[in-house]
């Protein structure tokens, strides 16, 4: 492909994608706070490699395939059926029809050269320009779900934990919230409904400096070193009780207290509960007129849960938690005065 065709002296492209594109990447934008620059260069960074619109590397994929089965002694063969696949592997990268938009966005030192001089990466025999390969990355990547979006835009930290838990070592995570954690990987997962990317390890406790269990969006680490020097494999014993605890009240809730909550429920708020399935606390008892509940949760996944069911429901223990609601309600009561 021409440097120059596409890319002017600044290392700036201008795109031109689909208002759902466009859409997508400022809802993510917000969402993860990323620059336009960085997500761009993130999608050709991290998706290039595993993308259907990577023609060439699919083309490179098939091709070993055939040679594996047919073997080395039929190159005619192998290139006749490659040539085919790259037909059908091409045809296969859609063309969208809605309303373009345009931007202005500058490469990286690493794309520029994976684009213009990589010569592993043959796009420009597929493509008409390096604007239309990257146009058919991002299209593809914004169809994908957002949990997977997310580990791409994130895909350095996350090859960085990755490694870690891998190869048994350590880590210092710096989070959004000023701490540092020095941290032992469970595993790098997503919540029960695959909302958001979390790493879970076992940390000192900051206050006592005992090990606790610990859940940190991926999001939110902004820095990971890893510390080859201090061994980080869980024991098979941490690996159970990690595992249970998930099971117990779920990875986005694993870093907080739990406590016994009571909730007295009407017909209405019955019927809701039975049905409001996402974030519900696990039952411990139900009184014999089975208008009470007693739950072992964190005070925040009630927070996110039983505000869904609203005045249909009633905090009865623990007094802060019913504080904590009554003054919730009452600060929503007063806006409508």
């Amino acid at each position: 492909m021409s440097l120059f065709r596409d890319i002017n002296t600044e290392s700036k492209i201008r795109l031109t994608v689909t208002s759902f594109a466009m859409g997508r990447l400022s809802d993510d934008s917000i969402m993860l706070g990323l620059k336009r620059a960085f997500q761009i260069n993130s999608i050709i960074e991290g998706f290039s490699p595993i993308a259907g619109s990577s023609v060439s590397l699919r083309l490179e994929e098939q091709k070993q395939s055939y040679i594996k089965t047919l073997g080395d002694n039929s190159p005619d063969i192998v290139e006749k059926l490659t040539s085919a696949s790259a037909l059908e592997l091409r045809s296969k990268v859609p063309v969208y029809a809605d309303t373009p938009e345009s931007f202005l966005v500058r490469l990286n030192n690493s794309n520029l050269f994976l684009l213009t001089e990589d010569k592993t990466s043959r796009e420009d025999r597929y493509y008409k320009s390096i604007k239309e390969y990257v146009e058919a990355l991002v299209e593809e990547f914004v169809r994908l779900p957002f949990v997977k979006r997310e580990k791409i835009y994130l895909h350095k930290n996350c090859d960085l934990l990755e490694e870690a838990l891998k190869n048994g070592y350590s880590v210092y995570i710096s989070h959004s919230n000023g701490y540092k954690y020095l941290m032992r990987i469970h595993s790098i997962t997503t919540d029960a409904l695959s909302n958001y990317n979390y790493c879970i390890g076992i940390t000192s406790d900051n206050k006592s400096g005992k090990d606790r269990i610990y859940a940190l969006r991926l999001s939110r680490i902004t820095n990971v070193v890893i510390r080859k020097n201090i061994p980080g494999a869980l024991t098979s014993r941490e690996k159970k009780l990690t595992d249970r605890e998930i099971d117990r009240v779920g990875v986005q809730f694993v870093s907080d207290r739990t406590n016994i909550i009571v909730v007295r429920f009407n017909d209405q708020g019955i019927k809701a509960f039975n049905t409001i399935l996402h974030l519900r606390p696990k039952v411990r008892s139900i009184s014999e007129d089975g208008m009470t509940y007693t739950f072992e949760c964190t005070d925040l996944q009630a927070l996110f849960y039983f505000t869904r069911i609203g005045p249909d429901c009633e905090i009865l223990k623990p007094s802060h938690l019913r504080k904590r609601f009554k003054s919730w309600y009452k600060r929503g009561s007063e806006i409508y005065q």
